[in-house]
């Protein structure tokens, strides 16, 4: 080896012994530690309390995805659309029905005597064919199915069968026709939020933050909180939101992550989450937005054609199946429970004391409820009003690039037809309303009030008389509050009217008071007048000028007065007035 040679050897040899020296220096010769260690007391106690916010013990929905967030996505297309199969059992048909696992499902499960054909189905019985039923919870995975012709009916929330619509109205056998609605989501959807997040309004960006929410795309969820959102005001733009694969999947980051502000989600979730989860709430659930969400079936078109007897036969079949599950909602619940694998006393909740009237996580909606959803043009929370909402709502996320007309998909001829064999059923949708509840409510300055939603109805100076000559704006304001009501069925309203302070100092307070109310007592009656709401429902409120909007507060800026004459739309749960 040449002299240089030894001379590079040697740098290298000395290099990687210097390298390990100080690699494993701590464990060569090991300093001692200091006997005091500074530490910061806040951030430690902080660590503390969010660890104990976050019990391992709620018990949540499994799933079927990994509790992890997905990139936002639009639906996958449609393949292999084709005939449906015809299948017979005793020279009868058999229909493939699916479903999810969800309450609302309890009258055909009841009505079918379990998930498999069999002789003791109501429907085999009285009208000649066989169900059977399919728990299929992937709604892409349903509604392939029903493309296929592997099932002859898609479930869905009315909103999700707007967002399937596009696809599938390209092939005419499998336009999906709606027949029915099997429940509103009275419960069984909900907002959960944590800090200082009390009511939908709290939402809004605050000191440059946005809030992050996180929700299953595309679902229910989705729907619920675009519209929450709306009817506030608040551009969904403004919000953090993060995907889930599923709903219980957004309820597990929620639990597992502080930093999420709220998720959207379903029972038995939600509730478990506030029952549990320390420093978190219910903003709101479908109990009060008891008209958002509406569950239905619809069929193949193809089907519908060829066998408008069996449609009818199911459409009667689940009727009979609802007045089974409200005569004994405990054996409905044990159905239930065997259908779903779940445990009998969650299947008692979700079901309700009372068989889905009143209680558990769906209304069970019969006969009445169904005509009025699918027939009355002038229930502002009908099949039209929930199907443009959602169409709406998913084109501008660009979920779809067009829309279907509602009276392509809806099915009015099977309900119309029997009107007269149902035409002693009632509605049980209605909900009672204390005619004093709001006058608390006023009075504690808004406790528990899940949205307002602010809206500019221009009068003539002086006047409180409701003029579209003037405001040409006004019908369709009137149209959107009355829906609004209409969406919060089990909710009280509260209508404000506020005045600009042009004229303060000038003109008595009382009179300003007075004219405010008057204008608001004008919308109140015009909403009357075409929904013929319970008259309890609501109460009038005028503010005069002591209401003005933040950073509206100068009498003297123009465009300031124009946004202080308005009227707000204050909704409470109903809860809030027992």
């Amino acid at each position: 080896m040449t002299t240089r040679g030894k001379i590079v050897l040697t740098i290298i040899v000395l290099a990687v012994v210097g390298f390990g020296m100080y690699r494993w220096w701590d464990k060569i010769a090991p300093q001692s530690k200091p006997q005091n260690v500074s530490v910061d007391v806040a951030k430690v106690k902080k660590a503390i309390d969010e660890a104990k916010t976050v019990p391992a013990d709620i018990p949540l929905l499994a799933g079927t995805n990994a509790a992890t967030l997905v990139e936002r996505s639009g639906i996958p297309a449609v393949s292999g659309v084709s005939d449906y199969k015809k299948e017979t059992k005793d020279g009868k048909p058999i229909v493939e029905f699916p479903i999810n696992v969800w309450p609302g499902w309890a009258p055909i499960i009841m009505a079918n005597g379990g998930m498999d054909p069999n002789d003791q189905s109501v429907f085999a019985k009285k009208y000649g064919f066989y169900v059977h039923l399919a728990i299929v919870d992937d709604p892409v995975k349903a509604r392939d199915l029903f493309a296929s012709g592997q099932s002859h009916i898609l479930w869905g929330t009315l909103d999700m069968i707007a967002l399937f619509a596009p696809e599938l109205v390209k092939d005419s056998r499998t336009v999906p026709v709606v027949c029915q609605q099997i429940d509103f989501s009275a419960g069984g959807d909900g907002v959960v939020a944590r800090g200082d997040i009390r009511s939908v309004n709290d939402l809004r960006i605050k000191d440059g933050k946005r809030k992050k929410v996180v929700l299953a795309q595309n679902s229910p969820s989705h729907y619920l909180i675009m519209s929450l959102l709306i009817d506030a005001g608040i551009d969904p733009g403004d919000i953090d939101f993060k995907w889930s694969a599923d709903a219980p999947s957004a309820a597990k980051i929620f639990v597992q992550d502080p930093s999420y502000d709220a998720f959207v989600g379903w029972s038995p979730d939600i509730y478990n989450v506030t029952d549990k989860l320390k420093g978190s709430r219910l903003v709101v659930t479908t109990g009060t937005a008891n008209h958002l969400i509406a569950d239905v079936w619809a069929v193949r078109n193809d089907f519908y054609r060829d066998h408008p007897e069996v449609v009818a036969g199911l459409v009667r079949g689940i009727f009979e199946g609802v007045d089974m599950v409200r005569k004994d909602p405990s054996r409905a619940a044990q159905a239930l429970a065997t259908a779903f694998s779940l445990p009998v006393e969650d299947c008692k909740n979700m079901v309700g004391k009372d068989g889905g009237v009143s209680e558990g996580d769906a209304h069970l909606t019969n006969y009445r409820e169904n005509a009025k959803f699918f027939l009355d043009p002038f229930n502002p929370a009908n099949f039209e009003v929930v199907w443009n909402s959602a169409s709406t709502i998913y084109k501008s996320l660009g979920s779809i690039s067009s829309s279907v007309p509602a009276a392509k998909v809806k099915a009015t001829t099977v309900l119309a037809g029997m009107s007269e064999a149902y035409k002693d059923v009632r509605d049980l949708s209605q909900p009672t309303f204390k005619p004093d509840a709001l006058m608390k409510m006023s009075a504690e300055a808004g406790a528990g009030q899940v949205l307002t939603k602010a809206v500019l109805i221009s009068f003539e100076p002086n006047k409180s008389v409701l003029d579209a000559s003037y405001d040409a704006t006004i019908p369709a304001t009137l149209e959107e509050i009355g829906k609004l009501a209409g969406r919060f069925g089990n909710a009280y309203i509260i209508i404000e009217g506020n005045t600009d302070a042009s004229r303060k100092g000038i003109v008595p307070t009382d009179l300003v008071r007075q004219l405010s109310y008057d204008r608001a007592d004008a919308v109140r009656k015009a909403i009357m007048e075409k929904y013929q709401f319970d008259p309890n429902k609501f109460k009038v409120v005028g503010n005069g000028w002591d209401n003005p909007l933040p950073g509206c507060t100068d009498p003297s800026n123009a465009d300031n007065n124009k946004k202080n004459r308005r009227v707000e739309v204050k909704v409470f749960p109903l809860e809030s007035g027992s």
